[in-house]
């Protein structure tokens, strides 16, 4: 997933910045903004679909203040309000490396790495969608919510533990050689 922001903002590229990046040591550097840029954009995408994610609950909550589901609504706005704050992260978060003057340097190991993370993320983000259209259904069944609602609470706070160690390892890099299980 991550590869198709790279290739993108490679094709981006306007014909000085494809010259800049054949001059002597500048082509690595080039290629992490790129990196870094895909990064951002990949990052864009998982709050997107959280955010998305989050609305339908809110709809769903709605529906059930409408037809007496109140007993389900505090349990929902927790699980709401867990994406937003886990949404916000991901947007807000630090780019996938250190810049080149900055103190910490982060190799492209180690950027592969937080690539991983990143398309761990998507893979569980999409996950959580599909108990969110079976947490829909139940709604409209008029079915117990009870196993969904701690379905989606389990994946939103597996969610951020992984997200807190995809930031871990951005403080650290030589964390990520140690770690490749995620």
């Amino acid at each position: 997933m991550s590869d198709q922001f790279i290739e993108q903002a490679k094709a981006n590229m306007s014909a000085l910045e494809r010259l800049i990046k054949g001059l002597p040591g500048i082509a690595g550097y080039v290629d992490k903004e790129l990196r870094r840029d895909a990064d951002k954009r990949l990052r864009e995408l998982i709050a997107s679909q959280l955010t998305e994610q989050k609305l339908q609950l809110l709809t769903m909550q709605k529906q059930l203040l409408g037809s007496g589901g109140l007993r389900w609504l505090a349990e929902i706005d927790q699980v709401i309000q867990k994406l937003q704050t886990l949404s916000d992260r991901i947007r807000a978060a630090s780019y996938g490396y250190a810049g080149l003057f900055d103190a910490v340097k982060i190799g492209e190991t180690q950027l592969a790495a937080l690539h991983q993370f990143d398309t761990e993320l998507v893979t569980r983000v999409a996950a959580m969608g599909e108990v969110v259209a079976r947490l829909q259904a139940a709604v409209t069944k008029n079915e117990t919510l009870q196993p969904l609602l701690q379905e989606i609470t389990q994946t939103v706070i597996e969610l951020d533990t992984l997200f807190n160690r995809r930031r871990d390892a951005l403080l650290s890099p030589a964390s990520l050689q140690n770690n490749s299980s995620m």
